[in-house]
């Protein structure tokens, strides 16, 4: 199980492979169904949501520790992550992606 930083209690998952926060995986299906985008537009929409503290009033730090890391650095798995949650939420609801140019 993942533990964040912060004194929030958060349960994980497995996503793509890898242990995920819950919170994480929340916050990925809340910024998808804003508008229904996939990568990268979903990544601009979760930085908005993140500056804006939308999802639970958390911003990039607490975002971070719960296991969303909007850096350059975490990009790559946060990709691979919402990628997968996103697929997995396509299919659920039957619906198509958006498309992203």
């Amino acid at each position: 199980m993942m533990m964040p930083r912060s004194s929030r209690a958060v349960r994980g998952g497995h996503v793509a492979g890898e242990p995920v926060a819950d919170m994480a995986i929340d916050f990925i299906r809340f910024c998808y169904e804003r508008d229904r985008r996939e990568w990268p537009r979903l990544y601009d929409a979760m930085c908005y949501v993140a500056s804006k503290r939308l999802y639970r009033g958390l911003g990039y730090d607490e975002l971070k520790d719960a296991g969303v890391d909007l850096t350059f650095n975490g990009m790559t798995r946060l990709a691979r992550i919402s990628r997968e949650v996103t697929r997995q939420l396509g299919q659920a609801q039957g619906r198509e992606l958006a498309p992203s140019y």
